[in-house]
């Protein structure tokens, strides 16, 4: 019968654009039911021919329906999981080293659509190496992963983005701060890892700071080469401690009013 199309066509199209399981099964039903009554108004003689080709296309077309969404949802969820796992360090959850490149990339883009940062920090763990070799690299990456959460806390309460360089080496992206603000965020970092029982233990970080908030960066890899000379200049004043750099000069940032 011609009117077989009919019901086929409404059943089956939807399927490719409704979202949620539930959406799908109403609407075959209410097709069904407005089928139904329409042939038992104008097609009396055959509203029992339409009445078995309606159910014959909604049962189908509620169970292909909802696996259709399932496969979706698995699919996308599947593809995010890829995503958070190609970005994200293994160790401390924060975002990885080729996430951050990545990030640098779209920032020296024309019309990139990344967030200028203020500022950049890079953050070196003090003594890391004595740590492993005291404790063994298994409390190492347990001392990695609570400093990653240090840093998630530390994120929700400022505008910033965290990377694990390397080894025991973190770069963070400061969003939004004046170029005397951002010290002061530096050293609040700072005593939140000194304050934070990691393991039992108590460490330290040296930061470096460099801003670049009125600048036009073309290379933001010169402006962590920048952060990476400021903590290196930290480590050689004693370490525990932050310094930024500013223009060519780099001098200590430790005051205790920023406590």
């Amino acid at each position: 019968m011609r009117a077989t199309a009919l019901p086929g066509a409404f059943c089956i199209t939807p399927l490719a654009f409704i979202d949620r399981p539930i959406r799908v099964n109403l609407f075959v039903i209410f097709r069904f039911i407005v089928h139904t009554v329409l042939a038992f108004l104008l097609k009396p003689l055959y509203v029992l021919d339409d009445t078995v080709n309606g159910i014959c296309f909604t049962t189908p077309g509620c169970y292909i329906g909802n696996i259709m969404i399932w496969v979706r949802l698995e699919g996308y969820e599947a593809q995010r999981l890829l995503t958070i796992e190609k970005e994200t360090d293994v160790v401390t959850g924060l975002y990885n080293r080729r996430k951050l490149f990545e990030t640098l990339a779209d920032l020296e883009k024309k019309n990139g659509s990344a967030e200028k940062p203020s500022g950049v920090l890079m953050i070196d763990i003090d003594r890391f190496k004595s740590y492993n070799d005291s404790f063994g690299h298994a409390e190492g990456d347990k001392c990695l992963s609570y400093l990653g959460e240090v840093f998630r806390t530390f994120a929700r309460d400022f505008h910033v983005d965290f990377y694990r360089y390397g080894g025991e080496e973190f770069v963070a992206f400061i969003y939004g701060c004046s170029e005397e603000k951002l010290p002061k965020i530096a050293e609040k970092l700072r005593l939140a890892v000194q304050n934070a029982d990691i393991c039992g233990h108590s460490i330290t970080v040296s930061i470096g700071a460099t801003y670049c908030g009125n600048e036009q960066v073309r290379n933001y890899e010169h402006i962590i080469d920048r952060a990476d000379r400021a903590v290196y200049a930290a480590k050689g004043a004693g370490r525990n401690r932050v310094c930024q750099e500013k223009t060519n000069e780099i001098f200590e940032q430790k005051d205790p009013s920023f406590s």
